[in-house]
């Protein structure tokens, strides 16, 4: 099934588009006024937002650790969409894993990878939020002492909106 609004081929499965999440109308061949010459193709695995063959179109992906880093590190600037539990917290794993090791190693080291991993941290941190339907404003409850991080712990461990919100469809 094609998308309407960009022409990028979707399994039979998925409801919304895996390109724009936009809905997908089901027709054999691309409609709208995409030309031929722009059609997407099938994007990876990693990326792909739906799970095919899955009994409910609308589950949320399972990412694994190594799919996780390489997604949140190539989207490191993307506070749109949603980021399932595993995404974020294989991340997060990633980048205190990173952290101890450049600590040991060195102050300098440790400074850098601070820098380096500010970003894309707070981009996935946004996207969890996201998937459980609030805005990634409100991760500014971090900086109230204790109660804040208790909350936000509690979103960012909540399951993610089973069905489409304000941020997009689920993945």
């Amino acid at each position: 099934m094609y998308c309407g609004q960009c022409a990028t081929f979707n399994p039979d499965t998925n409801r919304f588009c895996i390109n724009c999440g936009g809905p997908i109308q089901k027709a054999e061949t691309p409609v709208g006024s995409v030309a031929p010459s722009q059609f997407v193709q099938p994007v990876s695995a990693i990326q792909q937002p739906m799970q095919v063959g899955a009994s409910a179109s609308l589950a949320p992906r399972k990412m694994s650790f190594s799919d996780s880093i390489k997604y949140c590190l190539t989207n490191y600037a993307n506070f749109k969409g949603r980021a399932s539990r595993s995404e974020y917290w294989f991340f997060y794993l990633f980048a205190v894993l990173v952290y101890v090791v450049a600590n040991l190693l060195s102050p300098i080291l440790y400074a850098l990878a601070l820098l380096a991993l500010f970003v894309p941290s707070i981009a996935a941190l946004t996207r969890r939020l996201h998937d459980t339907g609030r805005a990634g404003s409100v991760a500014w409850f971090l900086l109230i002492p204790l109660v804040g991080a208790i909350m936000v712990l509690v979103w960012l461990c909540t399951e993610g909106d089973k069905t489409p919100n304000k941020f997009g469809p689920p993945w």
